[in-house]
């Protein structure tokens, strides 16, 4: 064996170890977190003492949505008339749509967040919520709290003669185990669009696309300038309708119900600096009316968006300039080239966008920290069936995590989270927090396998061409079989040949 190729056999396989090593996969583990299913702590609220709590203050937001979402705010005075401290209180929503909750959250009078918890606990067919306070509340004060919650499938959608007419039927106060006095006052907003409004014992305002509801307005009907608990004394003016139509006009079309039956997202990040998120959604129309274009909310410091389907770029799609909030609106124009969403019909398509690393990482030596909010896209409609997978390249281990994933799957130098979500609001957030150790060694690695994978290839082709090019110059410059004696046989011959040509020729002259 020459030297040359016992070189070519050591540099092939050193490189078939590298390449074994930064492929194989070093391990791969599932870490399941079953968050599917509910687990409720230990109930520590209870209705000792309900009777001397009084409610006061009642505010009432409610948003009816376009897209059929109802978000509802109640901000509320809590009173305690006890001769003790109170830690909690009770709030309910009717047990009939207790399946169409998909987001609750309460807030202190600083916005900052409450612990509330669904207690199991159903009185007078209302499921009851407890919302524990941030600190006891002493007898003889008072506690200002908003709690929201976000229901779906409680409008109703109608297409007459060409035209889209929505109702809304609902309870008009909060349901609560307490006493209510003072001023309490309901506003149900409805969208820009609205006309013909419709808000039975309630003061309907046009302009304001606002219908005002305020139980000083039935004190004398009902006898009392208080509500009971459950609003009982409320009677018939307990439950209310809405019903309005939506008009067009200002460069507005019609609205249809649009709902994000599947979304898979997936955010990829490279300690290369690269982070790019990639989705894929599957929305539905569940209304009555054609729908021309698609609207979703990306994060403001998204760049180079691409929307595209299975046929290619979609055109027609407008982003929407930086304003003060953290999202821009992107619009996909479906007329331009592609159908309108028909009734009770899908459209699956792709959101590409790149993300500045700077904004979101964070680096201490050989351990990085990347803080996200993983809804990157949001959408003003109900969204279904969401996963989302947050893919980190070059990841060793990680270090910490602010929520835990349902998975973890690690696997060739890159570490998966995934989470997954039933129900997804518009006004929901999933801000996390990452920390995690960069696996040097296989970032290292990968660079010098392709460096030398690039120059095996090189060092093939050029040992090819010269083996090529020698064995043409062998083959011009080896030796060939002479037939001597054949050739000394032609030679005799000719000799012969040429003495008897002359001979001839002296006998013509003689003659």
């Amino acid at each position: 064996m020459s030297k040359r190729i016992r070189i070519q056999l050591i540099f092939t396989f050193f490189l078939a170890f590298f390449i074994i090593i930064l492929f194989i996969p070093k391990f791969t583990e599932f870490n399941h977190v079953n968050q599917g299913v509910i687990k409720n702590p230990k109930l520590s609220a209870n209705l000792e003492g309900a009777e001397n709590i009084i409610v006061t203050d009642i505010n009432r937001h409610v948003a009816i949505d376009i897209y059929g979402l109802i978000t509802i705010r109640d901000k509320l005075t809590i009173n305690n008339l006890n001769s003790n401290p109170i830690s909690s209180i009770f709030i309910g929503i009717p047990l009939a749509h207790s399946i169409d909750l998909i987001f609750f959250d309460s807030k202190g009078v600083n916005e900052n967040s409450l612990v509330t918890e669904r207690s199991n606990i159903v009185m007078n067919e209302y499921e009851m919520f407890a919302i524990y306070f941030d600190s006891p509340l002493l007898p003889h004060q008072s506690k200002i709290i908003t709690f929201i919650q976000i229901l779906k499938d409680q409008v109703k959608f109608y297409n007459v003669q060409g035209e889209q007419y929505i109702q809304f039927t609902g309870i008009v106060f909060p349901i609560l185990p307490y006493k209510s006095e003072g001023d309490i006052i309901a506003n149900y907003f409805l969208p820009v669009g609205a006309s013909d409004i419709d808000g039975g014992w309630g003061m309907a305002f046009p302009e304001r696309k606002n219908v005002r509801y305020d139980f000083s307005l039935i004190k004398d009907e009902i006898g009392a300038d208080f509500m009971e608990p459950f609003l009982v004394n409320l009677n018939d003016q307990k439950e209310i309708a809405i019903m309005f139509k939506e008009e067009t006009g200002e460069g507005r079309t019609i609205s249809a119900k649009l709902e994000v039956q599947e979304s898979n997202r997936e955010i990829y990040i490279s300690p290369w600096g690269i982070i790019k998120v990639k989705e894929n959604v599957l929305i539905k129309n569940l209304g009555v009316m054609i729908s021309t274009s698609i609207s979703l909310n990306i994060t403001r410091h998204a760049k180079g968006v691409y929307v595209s389907d299975d046929l290619g770029e979609i055109l027609g799609v407008t982003v929407g300039s930086l304003t003060s909030s953290n999202y821009r609106t992107l619009t996909i124009n479906l007329f331009a080239n592609r159908i309108n969403l028909l009734p009770n019909s899908s459209f699956r398509f792709n959101v590409e966008y790149n993300l500045p690393f700077e904004n979101y990482i964070s680096s201490n030596g050989f351990q990085e920290s990347i803080q996200i909010d993983l809804l990157t896209t949001i959408f003003n409609y109900l969204g279904r069936d969401q996963t989302i997978k947050v893919v980190i390249d070059g990841c060793y281990s990680i270090d910490s995590i602010t929520e835990a994933p349902q998975a973890i799957k690690k696997s060739k130098g890159t570490t998966i989270l995934t989470y997954k979500s039933d129900f997804i609001s518009p006004l929901e957030s999933k801000l996390i927090r990452i920390t995690f150790t960069i696996d040097f060694f296989n970032l290292l690695l990968r660079p010098i396998v392709f460096i030398l994978l690039i120059a095996g290839i090189a060092s093939t082709y050029v040992l090819i061409i010269k083996t090529k090019k020698k064995e043409h110059e062998t083959a011009v410059l080896a030796r060939k079989f002479i037939p001597i004696v054949e050739i000394r046989e032609f030679c005799s011959l000719s000799e012969e040949k040429n003495a008897l040509f002359l001979e001839v020729r002296q006998v013509k002259e003689d003659a």
